[in-house]
């Protein structure tokens, strides 16, 4: 196995659609497993929003299977470990052709931040 990380910036989405601030296809073309998924607020969204991130059949459908719920009204490090909510899991398998996407719940004008992807490549 191979070990990969992805790392890039989070957009200050103004909307509610599904990926509007990370949406990721799978860098390396076949099955992985995500080992560890890392939002690094630097600058808090200036009202009161939380995101959602997983893995989608596209980039712009909505998931929470890596993160569910995790406010970004303050700055700091939250994972798919430790910040997961209800429905996060530490581990998650990533098709081929699927995507990580993050959706924000209200606008996170404001936010400065990046998504930290940390994988291991199966095949």
């Amino acid at each position: 196995m191979q070990y990969g990380a992805y790392r890039a910036a989070l957009t200050a989405a103004t909307t509610t659609t599904g990926g509007a601030v990370l949406s990721v296809a799978n860098p390396e073309g076949v099955k992985l497993l995500i080992t560890r998924f890392i939002l690094h607020i630097i600058t808090a969204s200036n009202g009161a929003a939380t995101v959602d991130a997983g893995i989608a059949a596209n980039g712009t459908t909505s998931a929470d299977t890596l993160i569910d719920g995790k406010s970004v009204a303050t700055a700091g490090a939250f994972d798919n470990i430790t910040d997961k909510g209800s429905n996060g899991l530490p581990l998650r398998e990533w098709g081929a052709s699927q995507y990580v996407t993050v959706t924000a719940s209200a606008t996170l004008a404001g936010l400065v931040g990046y998504a930290y992807i940390e994988y291991l490549r199966t095949e």
